[in-house]
């Protein structure tokens, strides 16, 4: 083999690791986080019900509908609660570690959340 030949097969290897690691990670991070999660100063609560819903609760609603889609280091979230308007998904950051969940609210609005960094502890 010629040297070109021997670093296109490595460079070949080292993307298909790094998609199964990633795709791991994912499958990983969908099972962690199913679960009710409550906001560190106790004003959300998140009851992430299966790999595509979950439900919001605050002091002024209980049990707003939202639709998500996880992904390695990002969340979209997408509001489909009762008071639906033409509210399109945004995407935000997230870390889970542990019993925690950040979610980084501070690159765009997302209907029904405070533009800020939040962190949940899970129930």
């Amino acid at each position: 083999m010629t040297g070109n030949r021997i670093l296109g097969t490595v460079l070949i290897l080292v993307t298909i690791s790094l998609i199964g690691c990633e795709k791991y990670k994912l499958s990983i991070n969908q099972e962690k986080i199913l679960g009710t999660w409550v906001s560190l100063d106790k004003t959300d609560t998140l009851d992430i019900v299966d790999e595509r819903n979950f439900y919001k609760s605050t002091i002024v609603m209980h049990y707003d509908h939202y639709d998500y889609e996880l992904f390695v280091d990002s969340i979209e979230v997408e509001y489909s609660g009762i008071l639906e308007i033409l509210v399109k998904p945004t995407k935000h950051k997230y870390s889970l570690e542990g019993d925690l969940l950040t979610i980084d609210f501070s690159n765009r609005n997302c209907y029904g959340f405070s533009n800020k960094e939040t962190t949940y502890t899970k129930e």
